[in-house]
């Protein structure tokens, strides 16, 4: 599979046209968008249920034994989480990609990785991130030392206790740091291009992986401009979704404490559906220019939504 070079400026393009994504079709792309947050909420609840019950069932153990079970069913939840988001993920840009096709799409649409069986190859996607982490973990705990994570604790848990903490420093700092750039570069490269190859270019789980890693060598600096500028934008838009919460919040608050509540949950809920929407239309603008796939309808860019 050819892999284009792309220039730097790609970058900045992919990000205009990730923000104005939605003026063809909103109800599809932002609806897909609300209903992959409802879906990993719904999972994860599912998964939890019999947890709660087994608490409820409980209330005579003490507290510490109760909290520890309650952390041993997050790993399944985790594990069905990490599953579910490539799916899901490929899912909205499959409504994306119709949606700036012109073609006819609904939200609901979300699903079909499940419909065109890909399901089964994005969850393994996951699983392999999963590996990845761990494989991260490790060597992080060596790079930070024997007794760095042991020391942590313990000042966490004297900070809990009120007690002035010492803060242990990693044995290598400098290497942490650059291998943690290194690696939450690639990981999310691998995930963002990988997914698009799977769903759209027909590419098994390996050769998906094997290109994507491709990829964010060859346009290394064309993606970490995309991905600077789509930090840039969300750090900006989470200090103005901040003071909008809170002023939700406070107008929410002269009828009734849980209205001002309401109000500023559905401003953050808001947030992260378009962060979201802009996060998976970006990866799908990147995919169709660094691997050539079909090139749609454009559009001239004028302005950014609200």
């Amino acid at each position: 599979m050819e892999i284009h070079k792309l220039s730097a400026g790609h970058g900045v393009r992919w990000f205009r046209q990730a923000i104005d994504l939605g003026t063809r079709n909103p109800k599809a792309v932002f609806g897909a968008a609300l209903l992959l947050i409802l879906t990993l909420y719904a999972a994860a609840l599912l998964v939890m249920l019999p947890a709660m019950g087994a608490l409820q069932g409980a209330s005579t153990k003490p507290a510490a034994a109760n909290v520890m079970a309650m952390l041993g069913w997050l790993a399944p939840v985790f594990l069905v989480v990490l599953m579910l988001m490539p799916i899901l993920f490929g899912g909205l840009m499959h409504v994306i990609r119709e949606a700036e096709a012109g073609r006819p799409i609904g939200a609901t649409a979300l699903y079909a990785p499940f419909r065109q069986g890909k399901a089964r190859t994005l969850a393994a996607l996951g699983l392999v991130q999963l590996v990845f982490g761990v494989a991260s973990a490790l060597v992080v705990a060596a790079l930070a030392g024997a007794n760095y994570w042991h020391d942590y604790l313990a000042a966490m848990q004297a900070a809990m206790s009120g007690l002035v903490p010492s803060v242990p420093q990693p044995e290598h700092p400098g290497l942490l740091v650059l291998f943690q750039l290194v690696f939450n570069y690639f990981s999310y490269a691998i995930t963002l291009f990988s997914v698009p190859l799977i769903l759209f270019s027909g590419q098994p789980l390996l050769q998906a992986i094997k290109f994507s890693a491709m990829a964010a060598v060859r346009n290394l600096s064309t993606n970490l401009i995309a991905g600077a500028l789509f930090l840039a934008g969300i750090l900006v838009a989470a200090l103005i979704v901040m003071l909008l919460a809170g002023f939700a919040s406070l107008l929410g608050s002269f009828v009734h404490t849980q209205v001002g509540a309401l109000l500023a949950f559905v401003v953050f809920m808001g947030f992260g559906v378009i962060v979201i929407v802009v996060l998976t239309g970006g990866a799908y603008f990147a995919w169709r220019d660094t691997f050539g796939g079909q090139a749609l309808i454009e559009q001239p860019f004028v302005g950014v939504e609200a």
